[in-house]
């Protein structure tokens, strides 16, 4: 029998009430020997955590699985679905993931739509064009839509969904707001390409033979505040083409394709501070959503050209399995989709710059799409199928899903409001004069003010251009269709009116302007609303502090 060896126990100790475990003095040989083991042992845990994280321990072909990855919704404002058919109709908007459960539906029918411009968080305007070319804004505060068929238009340009530019078959750019189209301006030479500003402003990009030029207009005035002039070669019908098509805005750069080569501008001062000659024509630009890369898709190129904006350049390309026809980026810079020939779509995960995938979808202006969660909704037959972000593979299935344009933004604006906010400050006033004490003929007094009318709004013109919706479409819940609209002025100068919308402000809500014409002249009117019942509308008007009347109807 060998000699054994005895060590001394591990002992326990207190220290400031807190226990701890004193270990025995070991020899030097067991010492090596524990620590080699231990060393092993956490060698062995940071390969198996590395390989949770990839998704597995495969070869460098092999997919992640991606079975149990969770979808995740990044914080922020709400995501919303918004869904309307094809073919026209009610404005459905649904709480992401929830697309079984309808949140709000517009009081209107909007006609089918072809793509969207813009969306204001701010005010609730989405700006959109049809499949007509109409400009169409959808209010998501008050379910309101209005088309303007005024115009045939070839280019549409919104920044924050309320201020709608147009570029008519005339050659002529005109403005649209919620208050009528109120600026029209000739430019100096065609326009190939409107970009709506934040601050107001318009840039535009034209064809002067061989040379792309840039200018700025404010409206309302017709001045051109700044130009640039850069010559770039080709033929020029070719040139404003790939102008039109590659067109596009982030931030305070503006940029497009210009025959073989990549134009970025500032929209600041209207400097060109990237031009990059790329070799063959260029087809489609996708930016991310900080502008700062731009994935451009070459004619009959196989690869994808990355140029970033920090190296002033090419950076890199993707290779793809065939020519990309178009692409489209995911809103939160994780995802570009590429399209490829018939209804095949390759997904490149901007993470690693690679094709993680192939999926198959009709590409239309709408889908594919992109969700808040990374998945991306396909049209496939009638239906549309969601694919897991990671793995690609179908999951969940809408039926007739493809029947609907879908589009996705980020909105806190149909949350339900707090009780406490509905119990306005009461001010000592004057009442106001009741409904019956106006004359709906009154003639325009001295003062340019218009008493309001209790008639019913103007309609909202109709899908086909030649007539127009005499009343809104039934609201599909089971209230009332009787609506009700606070009214505080209607005069002949929009500046008056804007300055008495400025002062007014209940509930957190500004009123808005709309317009009419009588005997051939535009009135201005500032209402609130509309609001499901009379005590509710006369509750407003009173917190308003000013003279007020109340009319049936949507302004």
């Amino acid at each position: 029998m060998g000699r054994s060896t005895r060590y001394p126990s591990p002992t326990l100790t207190t220290r400031n009430s807190v226990v701890q475990f004193c270990p025995a003095p070991v020899p030097r040989t067991v010492s090596v020997w524990y620590l080699s083991a231990v060393r092993t042992l956490f060698v062995s845990a940071l390969v198996l955590l590395a390989c949770g994280f990839a998704g597995g321990c495969a070869d460098s072909s092999s997919r992640p699985s991606g079975a149990g990855a969770l979808l995740v919704i990044p914080g922020g404002p709400d995501p919303v679905v918004l869904r309307v058919s094809r073919s026209g109709g009610l404005v459905s908007a649904y709480a992401y993931p929830a697309l079984d459960s309808v949140l709000w539906r517009s009081s209107f029918r909007a006609p089918a739509l072809d793509h969207v411009l813009g969306f204001g968080a701010e005010d609730g305007y989405l700006a959109a064009m049809d499949t007509a070319g109409s400009p169409v804004r959808v209010d998501l505060r008050v379910g309101t839509i209005t088309v303007e068929r005024k115009d045939t238009v070839s280019a549409l340009s919104s920044a924050d969904g309320s201020a709608v530019y147009a570029l008519t078959n005339r050659g002529d750019l005109t403005r649209f707001t919620p208050s009528g189209g109120d600026w029209r301006f000739s430019p100096p030479l065609p326009a190939s390409a409107l970009f709506a500003q934040l601050d107001g402003s318009l840039i535009v990009a034209g064809v002067l033979g061989k040379r792309v030029v840039v200018w700025r207009v404010r409206p309302p005035g017709q001045a051109v505040s700044d130009s640039l002039s850069t010559d770039v070669g080709g033929e020029p019908q070719a040139l404003a083409q790939t102008i039109a098509q590659t067109a596009g805005t982030v931030g305070d750069r503006i940029f497009f394709g210009a025959n073989e080569s990549v134009v970025v501008v500032s929209a600041r001062d209207l400097t060109k501070v990237l031009e990059v000659d790329l070799g063959d024509p260029v087809r489609a630009i996708a930016n991310t959503p900080s502008g700062d890369r731009l994935f451009i898709a070459l004619d009959g190129d196989l690869s994808l050209v990355v140029v970033d904006r920090f190296e002033e350049g090419v950076s890199g390309k993707i290779k793809l399995p065939s020519p990309a026809l178009d692409l489209r980026m995911d809103p939160l810079g994780r995802t570009l989709l590429a399209r490829g020939a018939g209804d095949t779509v390759f997904v490149v995960s901007l993470g690693g710059d690679d094709v993680q995938g192939v999926v198959r979808s009709a590409w239309r202006g709408d889908l594919p799409l992109v969700l808040p969660d990374g998945s991306i909704a396909l049209a496939q037959g009638e239906n549309v199928v969601l694919a897991h972000p990671v793995t690609l593979a179908d999951g969940r299935a809408i039926p007739g899903g493809a029947k609907d344009f879908w589009h996705a933004l980020r909105w806190n604006g149909f949350r339900p409001r707090s009780a406490g906010l509905d119990q306005p400050v009461r001010f000592r006033t004057s009442a106001p004069r009741a409904p019956s004490d106006v004359d709906d003929s009154a003639a325009v007094s001295d003062s340019g003010v218009v008493p309001p009318t209790r008639s019913a709004p103007p309609p909202v013109s109709s899908a086909s251009g030649s007539g127009t919706v005499p009343t809104p479409a039934p609201r599909v819940d089971n209230e009332r269709s009787t609506v009700f609209t606070v009214s505080f002025a209607t005069v002949l100068d929009e500046k008056q009116a804007r300055s008495l919308a400025s002062r007014i402000r209940v509930d957190g809500q500004v009123p808005r302007i709309t317009t009419s014409e009588r005997a051939g002249r535009t009135l201005y009117r500032v209402v609130l609303g509309p609001y499901p019942s009379r005590d509710e509308a006369e509750r407003v008007g009173r917190a308003s502090a000013q003279s007020y009347w109340i009319f049936r109807g949507a302004p």
